[in-house]
């Protein structure tokens, strides 16, 4: 089954799908609202952002893409793959963070993933 992106059509019919399917979710999305559909730049610094945002504030993840700057210079699959684990720790990325982020940019910089090629692949070929 083919799956249609989020717009701001489908979302409406999404939510009260889901929410069809879990009572509490309806309950978090009646008392808040939907949740916003990000627009986000496909790419290498993008892909960095969302691992530094899982499981923290937002704030907490813009600091670490800050430090990770200082850091880096630009946020570019060459230069975060020159940085050591050590180097990103100290800038305060966790040791799993930083090698998540380490092992991105090493895999983009080897050639073994094209992150220009993604958009079009179907979700099994990503």
């Amino acid at each position: 089954m083919e799956l249609a992106p989020l717009s701001s059509r489908s979302l409406p019919v999404a939510l009260a799908e889901i929410g069809v399917r879990d009572p509490d979710l309806a309950a978090v999305v009646e008392r808040y609202g939907p949740p916003p559909l990000w627009a986000r730049r496909p790419g290498f610094s993008t892909l960095i952002r969302i691992i530094l945002e899982q499981q923290v504030s937002l704030r907490s993840a813009r600091a670490a893409y800050a430090r990770l700057q200082t850091v880096a210079g630009r946020v570019t699959p060459a230069r975060v793959a020159s940085i050591s684990e050590p180097e990103l720790r100290a800038a305060g990325l966790t040791r799993q963070k930083a090698a998540y982020c380490r092992g991105l940019a090493s895999a983009v910089v080897a050639g073994g993933l094209d992150l220009g090629r993604l958009d079009g692949l179907p979700d099994d070929g990503v």
